[in-house]
């Protein structure tokens, strides 16, 4: 994957960090990171499949970490959750992989903890996530106590914003006090449901001295609160010296542009190290919907990544007409590879492998569209021209004025121009798309 402006990037971000030879990310956009189900990572590493894959495909190329599929379809940067993978019971894609040249970012178990779905009764299960992303991941999120719930499910354990920060705080000090050193680079993890509640949080938590930082909750996806946040890091000397931003749980082509612009004023203003990450479980969640990424749209009123529901039906089994949705394994597909007959009793002609068929066509489509959405915004910046939703356009060349002043009187003049920005779905309660 070739960057239109390779030789800018390279003269503005000499020292971004990147331990991946020939890395086919480019080093100065702000990369999409998937959180894999285990399901699909167990599978495709043992290879066990009940019937033929599509023509041409072998199995290892459903392996999108292995860098030999650099010319179908391979990642080099994957996120896993403590709080689902802590217990598999099989190797995977993602604890066998080649750590030269893939990168492993690894959640703590957050979204688990606010659905009531993990609990930590004991130091021990502290220690037995920190160990396991010591053992596998480059870099992970500090175990937080999420917020949101505490304004929606009057069943969480956790009763108020306070009951949320001082349990994190001890997590944070039992994180500082065992963690092996040079294990695991640590992204403390902010949260708040309001300006308010969030400076309270980062005051909090800024007292450890950690690699990074992550953001959660439902301020994740306002850029006003992302830059002010910025803004008071860099007055504060806390983002100077650090390696790493990921945003929890966004994959949106429009927050993937602005991320893209927020990681190059930080590089070009602030810190030329740092790297920015954001990262979705979609491409797998949709299996559940029956759902398939399509192509991207892109008009002067949106940049997005539409799905459309897959084929699912008898007619379907048995023919030979094509996927009908471009990507690396769409485009070697038949219908009659994705759908199959089934039992009578069966609710749908698809089955283990059509759903992994799926979640690989998904990711991929995602991660092309992500690419030409920073293609096509790169090209108009060049001249300033945004015909793309040009308010995107706005708030990229606001960012970059904004950490260029390193003012929050300056921010506060761009009020405006955020505000016309995506800033959250509706029914985004800030932690549900971190699994």
């Amino acid at each position: 994957m070739s960057h239109p402006l390779k030789a800018l990037s390279l003269a503005y971000y000499p020292a971004v960090t990147n331990h991946i030879a020939d890395d086919p990310t480019p080093k100065d956009q702000a990369v999409y990171v998937p959180s894999v189900s285990p399901g699909f990572a167990m599978d495709v590493h043992a290879a066990n499949w009940t019937r033929p894959l599509p023509n041409g495909i072998s199995s290892n190329m459903l392996n999108f970490l292995d860098p030999a599929n650099r010319d179908f379809f391979s990642i080099s940067h994957v996120m896993s959750s403590a709080g689902q993978a802590l217990r598999q019971p099989r190797p995977c894609i993602i604890t066998d992989r080649d750590r030269s040249s893939t990168t492993l970012i690894c959640d703590s178990g957050g979204y688990q903890i606010a659905s009531g779905r993990m609990k930590i009764t004991s130091d021990q299960d502290r220690l037995d996530i920190l160990r396991w992303m010591e053992l596998h991941a480059d870099y992970a999120m500090t175990l937080d106590v999420p917020t949101g719930p505490v304004r929606r499910d009057p069943n969480y354990a956790f009763k108020s914003f306070r009951d949320c920060l001082t349990q994190t705080s001890d997590h944070l000090a039992f994180f500082e006090r065992h963690r092996q050193t040079n294990a695991v680079e640590l992204l403390n993890v902010l949260q708040g449901n309001d300006p308010n509640e969030a400076d309270a949080w980062y005051d909090e938590v800024k007292k450890y001295a950690f690699e990074g930082w992550a953001f959660a909750g439902i301020l994740r996806n306002d850029l006003y609160q992302l830059c002010r946040r910025v803004l008071i890091m860099a007055n504060e000397g806390q983002i100077e010296t650090k390696t790493w931003i990921h945003v929890l749980g966004t994959s949106d082509l429009e927050t993937a542009v602005l991320l893209t612009a927020l990681q190059r004023s930080i590089n070009r203003h602030i810190n030329p190290r740092l790297r920015i990450s954001f990262d979705t479980s979609s491409p797998f969640r949709a299996l559940a919907q029956k759902r398939a990424f399509t192509i991207p749209t892109f008009t002067s009123k949106e940049m997005s990544m539409p799905m459309r529901a897959v084929p699912d039906g008898a007619k379907f089994v048995g023919s030979d007409v094509r996927w009908p949705w471009p990507s690396p394994i769409g485009d070697r597909m038949t219908l009659s590879d994705f759908c199959v007959s089934r039992p009578p009793t069966a609710m749908s002609f698809h089955d283990k492998l059509s759903n992994h068929l799926l979640a690989h066509h998904n990711l991929a489509a995602l991660c092309w569209g992500i690419s030409l959405a920073n293609r096509v915004f790169d090209s108009e910046t060049v001249d300033h021209h945004h015909s793309i939703v040009p308010h995107v356009g706005a708030g990229v060349e606001a960012i970059d004025r904004v950490l260029a002043s390193g003012s929050l009187a300056t921010l506060a003049t761009y009020k405006p121009t955020f505000a016309m920005l995506r800033h959250s779905d509706a029914y985004d309660t800030g932690d549900e798309h971190r699994e």
